[in-house]
């Protein structure tokens, strides 16, 4: 004999109830579920139309969770599957679902992609490269992301968010010298994601403004901090590695010799 429903018991839960065969409790269901299959007392279940309320009320608990996970913020689909995957290991209901959300469009690895580029675009802080980084960790197709890039972050806009970022970094080595301050300008800039054809047609950009540094004005504090370091040596081996000390700062060779030869003078 099949099966009949005795008992349809509101949960405390709202939205949520029991269902009970022969007043026999033996599984819950959704509100969803509820209307969708026109659940009613006296309603005979057979197995196959059980094993389909359950997979029904599954993937209606996992759509409201990932409706849930939406709510705040884009999500990519590798994100609302594995937030899924908590709930189930049951892949087929989560295909459902996922599948679900996108025909509704509320689930769309594209429009996560160009949302992304675009707010890093006006955010003006970093390049396509980090851009691809942090996709790539959502697991975006690469697709996707160049698809993006090339519609929202054209190079004119590479080159105008790099130089300020150039210039912002150059503002913070002010004690450094010119080759050694844009030498680590680029090495930021490549970190930031920018792409090294675009980094150098910045650092054409803000190379000018940098050099407008006078090396010669801010030396001498750096010479004479070496120059005592070196004070137990002999006059050569100071003046040496005095000298090597300020190369690897990137001082010119020019101004190495004047501010030693000022140093040898006053010592």
């Amino acid at each position: 004999m099949i099966p009949k429903i005795s008992k349809i018991e509101a949960q405390k839960r709202k939205g949520r109830y029991n269902i009970y065969l022969d007043e026999k409790y033996e599984f819950p269901v959704s509100e969803d579920v509820l209307i969708k299959y026109q659940l009613f007392k006296g309603m005979e279940i057979d197995e196959t139309l059980k094993t389909e309320l359950i997979n029904a009320d599954t993937v209606s608990k996992l759509y409201a969770r990932a409706l849930n996970y939406l709510a705040h913020q884009l999500r990519t689909v590798a994100e609302v599957r594995e937030k899924l995957s908590e709930l189930t290991d049951d892949v087929n209901r989560i295909d459902e679902v996922v599948a679900k959300l996108g025909e509704q469009r509320l689930l769309n690895d594209q429009n996560y992609a160009d949302s992304y580029v675009r707010t890093i675009v006006n955010e003006g802080q970093k390049g396509p490269g980090a851009i691809r980084r942090h996709l790539q960790t959502k697991k975006v197709a690469n697709s996707m992301i160049e698809q993006a890039i090339n519609q929202y972050f054209s190079t004119n806009d590479q080159v105008a968010n790099g130089t300020k970022v150039a210039k912002q970094q150059l503002k913070r080595m002010k004690r450094e010298s010119t080759r050694r301050s844009l030498d680590k300008t680029r090495q930021f800039l490549y970190q930031r994601g920018f792409d090294s054809e675009v980094i150098e047609i910045i650092m054409q950009a803000v190379a000018p403004v940098a050099i407008e540094k006078n090396d010669e004005a801010i030396i001498m504090p750096v010479a004479e901090k070496y120059w005592r370091k070196y004070r137990a040596q002999e006059p050569y081996q100071r003046r040496q590695k005095t000298k090597q000390a300020l190369y690897r700062k990137g001082f010119q060779i020019d101004d190495i010799e004047t501010a030693l030869n000022q140093l040898a003078v006053e010592s």
